[in-house]
């Protein structure tokens, strides 16, 4: 079960940057169609709850809960 990501405008910047290293750093990411991802990821990543969708559409609970720790982390 997935749980509910909290991006809000306070760490929308921590996580996009966070998501964007995870892109460059592995092709494969995320799993699912990750060419797809990485474009929709371009049109809702300027807004908390854009991107709290296209989270909860694209990452897995692993993914997820990995966000949710480092953006914790950073604000």
């Amino acid at each position: 079960m997935k749980t509910a990501t909290k991006i809000t405008d306070t760490n929308l910047q921590h996580a996009c940057d966070y998501l964007q290293k995870q892109f460059e750093a592995r092709s494969w990411w995320p799993r699912a169609q990750p060419g797809l991802a990485k474009q929709e990821f371009k049109l809702m990543h300027s807004s908390p709850g854009a991107l709290n969708v296209w989270c909860e559409r694209w990452l897995d609970s692993s993914q997820l809960r990995k966000l949710e720790r480092k953006i914790q982390k950073l604000t």
